[in-house]
C-alpha cells in the first residue's frame, strides 16, 4: 500500500515540475543553453592554456635510432627533470656501426639539436660529452609544465663515399647530384615528452666533472653486473655437466646389459652436449675477463678526471 502511494507522489511531484518547465520553458531553455557554451568555453580555455605532452609518441629508452650517413646510431638511455629548479638530463650512448669497437666514437663529431615546446622564455641548453661514446644534454630553467623537448643528433664526419670528384666537365652535374645528396642523412631525431620522463628533485645543474664521474661508475657498476651474470653462468653449466656425466653413467650400465644402438646414441649425444658447455664455460670466462680489464680501465679513466686530466671535448650550448 506504501508503494502505491509513493507511486503516486512521485507521479504528482513530477507533474508539476512538468507543468513549471512549460510555465518557464523559454527562461529554462535559455539556462540550460547558457550551460552548455559555458561548458564549451571552459573547455576550449583548459586545452588552450594548459600544457600537455604533445601528440607525438616519445622515443623509447635504450632504442638505437640511427643517424648521418655513415651508420652511426645514438640511443636515449635515461632522462631526468626537476622541476622545482627546471634542470632536464638526457643520457646518450652513441654507437658506431661501422666499426667493431662500440665503446670508442669520435664524440667530437656529434653535436645535437633542440627545440622546447612550451619549455619557457629562460631555458637554456648545452651537450656535454661524459666519454668516448656517451653525451649528457643537459637543460636549465625549463618550465615545469613543458609539453616536450624534441632533440636530432648529427654526425659531421665526412662520407667520402657520397663525394664525387668529376674526371671531366660532362660529369660534374651528376657529381653535384651526388655530393648534394649527401645533406639527406637519417633523421636521428628524438621526442622526449613531460609524461615520460623521471622525476627526481635532487637533480642540479652538474659540471662536466660530476656527470663523467658518474657515468665511469655506471660503467665500472655495468662490467661488476655483467663479471657476475657470467660467474652464475659457469655455476649453472657446471651443474649441466655434473648431470649429462651422471646421465652418462646411467646409460652406460643399461649398455654393459644391452647392446642397444639408441643408448649408444644417447650417450654420444650427452657428450656432445658436455663438449658444447665447456666451451660456453670458455666463453663465459673470457666475458669475466674483459669485464675485469674494462673496469681497470674505466678506474684509470676516473682518476684521469679526478684530476682533470681528461680529454675529453668541451661542453657545447645547443
Amino acid at each position: 500500500m506504501s508503494i502505491i502511494k509513493y507511486s503516486r507522489t512521485l507521479s504528482q511531484r513530477f507533474g508539476h515540475f512538468g507543468t513549471w518547465f512549460l510555465e518557464n520553458q523559454r527562461r529554462n531553455l535559455v539556462g540550460i543553453f547558457s550551460i552548455f557554451v559555458f561548458i564549451a568555453l571552459a573547455a576550449t580555455v583548459l586545452v588552450t592554456i594548459t600544457p600537455r605532452p604533445s601528440n607525438l609518441p616519445s622515443t623509447a629508452l635504450n632504442t638505437p635510432v640511427p643517424f648521418g650517413t655513415l651508420n652511426k646510431t645514438a640511443s636515449l638511455t635515461k632522462s631526468v627533470f626537476n622541476k622545482n629548479n627546471g634542470v632536464l638530463e638526457l643520457h646518450y650512448t652513441v654507437a658506431d656501426g661501422a666499426v667493431s669497437n662500440q665503446n670508442l666514437v669520435d664524440i667530437s663529431k656529434i653535436n645535437f639539436t633542440a627545440k622546447a615546446d612550451h619549455g619557457g622564455n629562460q631555458v637554456t641548453g648545452r651537450v656535454v660529452p661524459t666519454s668516448n661514446n656517451t653525451i649528457v644534454i643537459q637543460f636549465k630553467n625549463l618550465s615545469k609544465n613543458f609539453n616536450a623537448v624534441i632533440l636530432t643528433a648529427h654526425d659531421t664526419s665526412i662520407n667520402t663515399a657520397i663525394v664525387d670528384a668529376p674526371k671531366n666537365v660532362g660529369s660534374t652535374s651528376s657529381a653535384s647530384k651526388k655530393t648534394g645528396g649527401s645533406t639527406n642523412s637519417t633523421s636521428g631525431k628524438f621526442i622526449v615528452n613531460r609524461d615520460k620522463v623521471a622525476n627526481s628533485n635532487n637533480l642540479k645543474f652538474s659540471t662536466q666533472k660530476e656527470l663523467a664521474l658518474t657515468e665511469t661508475d655506471a660503467k665500472i657498476s655495468a662490467q661488476q653486473t655483467l663479471i657476475d651474470q657470467n660467474t652464475d653462468a659457469i655455476v649453472e653449466y657446471q651443474k649441466a655437466i655434473d648431470q649429462q656425466e651422471s646421465t652418462i653413467k646411467k646409460y652406460q650400465k643399461a649398455l654393459a646389459q644391452s647392446n642397444d644402438s639408441d643408448t649408444q646414441t644417447s650417450i654420444e649425444n650427452a657428450r656432445e652436449s658436455i663438449t658444447q658447455t665447456r666451451t660456453q664455460i670458455s666463453d663465459a670466462q673470457a666475458n669475466i675477463q674483459r669485464a675485469k680489464s674494462s673496469i681497470n680501465d674505466y678506474k684509470k679513466t676516473k682518476k684521469q678526471i679526478q684530476e682533470d686530466q681528461t680529454i675529453l671535448p668541451k661542453p657545447t650550448n645547443l
